[in-house]
């Protein structure tokens, strides 16, 4: 049996990577893809994706460079380019001569990249495209025969943050470099906790003809712990908050955040912070978890991403609305049958595109219910959260 470790709540802080533990088996995964392609990475917010990256970086694997990069609130592609070159810079990369040399071409922006040996591009029309392609090529100089993993974190969210125009311009230049031959060994790890697909399809409809920007990588949703991960990451938590827990009320606190680790980290904080490690402890917790409307435990997040990137806001929502008080999930004709109760401004195919984006994007899962196509939560947790704080 693997030996139990302690581990103290973080509550959506960096964790260490020696205390991010029961996804070994998704880094294995992931390190065994990039060898050939990169990873679109996607889940909700709170699933441990950022976690995971940054253990990757932390104990990168043989034959691997691995740089990790959060490029949310980085406001353009400039500050992106630069952002890297201080990255490879901290991580000593590159020896202290080349990167005064790197540095002085950032600092020129010439048109010297263009003469960069071997390397061919579509004409770099922009400051940060030669920038950033002179960095790649150096790391791939001065790495030969590595694998070199760049990890952007919150890729879509920065995509979403600046002109439709500049997004349509990085994602085609990056696509660009996974294809040049000269930059066989480098791969993108782009992470996101809202759907990139999402932001694509807004930067599409503008008229950038962007085609499909992601069909050289491997897209992969983070799921939930499994049932012995989850287990397993409990009783690290009630050996580091000093609960003495007993296994039935682990499994209780696991089974009732989904196996969310986030969830879990969350519980076992407020139970001891509470002192009241017992039943009525861990009832207490999911209660305020349940009835917190302020966005403190990141619920609220699936709620206001809606209004932020969703196309058809009102729809999304009554869609919501009612499978929340559904108890045991609805079919696609109980659901347009209820839209069509309260507005007559929408039709089948448009519900049925917007239960499509809400099952693509994590809020649903679809199974099969008297022979028709049915939708419920995919997770309890937020199914009870939005019943209780947002249905009508």
């Amino acid at each position: 049996m693997k030996e139990i470790i302690s581990i103290t709540p973080s509550t959506g802080g960096a964790v260490t990577p020696n205390d991010i533990v029961g996804r070994d088996e998704e880094i294995n995964l992931f390190w065994d893809i990039l060898e050939k392609q990169g990873i679109a990475l996607f889940a909700e917010r709170r699933f441990g994706k950022s976690s995971i990256l940054r253990k990757m970086e932390a104990e990168s694997k043989k034959g691997f460079i691995t740089i990790y990069k959060p490029v949310e609130g980085i406001s353009s592609p400039e500050h992106l380019a630069a952002g890297l070159l201080d990255r490879v810079k901290e991580l000593g990369l590159i020896d202290e001569g080349l990167f005064k040399n790197l540095e002085n071409f950032y600092n020129k922006a010439t048109e010297v990249i263009d003469e960069v040996q071997g390397v061919k591009l579509k004409k770099l029309e922009y400051t940060w495209q030669k920038q950033l392609n002179y960095l790649l090529s150096k790391l791939t100089e001065k790495h030969k025969g590595k694998k070199i993993i760049i990890i952007l974190d919150e890729f879509s969210i920065f995509l979403d943050e600046i002109s439709n125009n500049e997004a349509s311009v990085v994602i085609g230049f990056l696509r660009n470099i996974a294809y040049l031959k000269e930059y066989g060994n480098i791969r993108f790890v782009y992470c996101g906790s809202i759907g990139i697909d999402l932001v694509l399809d807004k930067i599409k409809g503008e008229g950038h003809n962007i085609g499909d920007p992601l069909n050289h990588m491997y897209k992969h949703e983070l799921q939930p712990f499994t049932y012995d991960n989850s287990k397993y990451f409990g009783k690290c938590l009630n050996l580091g908050c000093e609960l003495n827990l007993s296994d039935k009320l682990i499994e209780q606190i696991c089974e009732k955040a989904d196996h969310i680790p986030y969830f879990i980290d969350v519980v076992f904080d407020k139970l001891s912070k509470s002192g009241n490690s017992n039943q009525q402890g861990v009832d207490n917790a999911f209660n305020e978890i349940l009835n917190d409307t302020k966005g403190k435990e990141s619920i609220r997040h699936f709620y206001d991403r809606i209004g932020d990137y969703y196309p058809n806001t009102e729809i999304s929502v009554y869609i919501l609305n009612f499978i929340s008080k559904s108890a045991n999930g609805a079919s696609e004709t109980e659901i347009a049958n209820n839209l069509f109760t309260i507005t007559t401004a929408t039709n089948r195919l448009e519900i049925n595109e917007e239960i499509e984006r809400l099952k693509n994007d994590g809020y649903l899962f679809r199974f099969i219910k008297a022979a028709e196509r049915a939708y419920d939560f995919k997770n309890s947790l937020l199914k009870q959260w939005w019943r209780i704080n947002k249905a009508f």
